[in-house]
């Protein structure tokens, strides 16, 4: 994906942080990581065509607060909101806690994934060879908005069978009912203690639950996790299926290994309160490809999706 090029207006159009939808920052994004490359007190800074790059020098976590402070001044000097933290830093949660409490939005990748999950479902349909419209889904998604909405119609008519485990899962009653009524898709509600057994699912995608919370949920020992909001290690014992914990993206952006390539993706062209519809178009038009799924030791196959695929029904 090609750097902000500043006479863009698509790119332009990005928004600062939620709940300030008025007013758009002149810079999209931030990348800030931690090097022992620099003296304590250096902190690096520099923007090229719209993204800035801060680099600390390494800190422990009894300096988190002092550092801090010097990464938000620079932040504010080039009037950036939006940033997108090295893996270092990610695990750092006094300084992420910092970071959202001065308003900065902390981009991970975990919107522009939502985006792309119906594309994600009919891909791991193909892999399994197991049609999609016999496929049962179990959707973690404690988070209640118009987005979740559009999502949950936009999958629920390409499946089987939808079941959604949610502490706000009463406040998605009136979706269920109109997608029964109008069109007869089937989804089933439960609160986040359901007792119920899921080993009929096929495929779970985990939106935003801790993975403790996933153990605690009946499952297949052979179905397909995808997990959108943390990287997954372990679902029960005698667990057999498949843990998705990030997506190969290919496409016209520079690869780092330092960040997420979804990360940089959502930052250049994610927009709340769009349609899925219309960030999914404007993802296309970066000519932005899934090029494989990442598991717990590298790179899944489309013979272990097979042999996957061969357990369901």
């Amino acid at each position: 994906m090609e750097r902000y090029r500043g006479g863009d207006k698509r790119l332009r159009e990005v928004s600062n942080f939620p709940g300030k939808f008025e007013g758009v920052s002149e810079m999209l994004y931030a990348l800030i990581d931690s090097s022992s490359k620099y003296n304590f007190n250096k902190i690096s800074s520099e923007e090229i065509l719209g993204e800035v790059r801060v680099v600390t020098p390494k800190f422990e976590l009894k300096n988190t607060e002092k550092m801090t402070k010097k990464v938000l001044k620079k932040l504010d000097e080039y009037k950036v909101d939006n940033v997108i933290l090295s893996q270092t830093l990610l695990e750092n949660k006094e300084f992420c806690k910092a970071m959202e409490e001065a308003q900065k939005r902390i981009i991970t990748g975990h919107r522009i994934e939502k985006v792309m999950l119906l594309k994600f479902v009919t891909e791991i349909a193909k892999y399994t060879r197991f049609p999609k419209e016999k496929m049962h889904v179990l959707l973690f998604m404690n988070e209640y908005s118009l987005e979740n909405i559009d999502l949950i119609e936009r999958i629920s008519q390409e499946v089987k069978e939808m079941h959604i485990i949610s502490r706000n899962y009463t406040k998605y009653e009136k979706t269920k009912a109109k997608l029964f009524e109008q069109y007869g898709f089937v989804i089933n509600l439960y609160p986040t203690d359901v007792k119920d057994d899921f080993r009929r699912v096929n495929l779970v995608i985990n939106q935003d639950f801790k993975e403790e919370d996933l153990r605690k949920v009946d499952i297949s020992k052979n179905a397909i996790v995808l997990s959108l909001n943390e990287k997954i290690r372990k679902i029960r014992n005698g667990f057999n299926g498949i843990i998705i914990n990030d997506i190969d993206l290919v496409g016209d952006f520079e690869s780092t290994k330092k960040y997420r390539d979804l990360a940089l993706c959502e930052a250049k062209i994610y927009k709340p309160l769009r349609k899925l519809k219309d960030n999914e178009r404007l993802l296309n038009s970066e000519k932005c490809i899934i090029n494989g799924y990442i598991g717990l030791k590298g790179k899944i196959t489309e013979e272990e999706f097979e042999k996957i695929g061969r357990t369901f029904a």
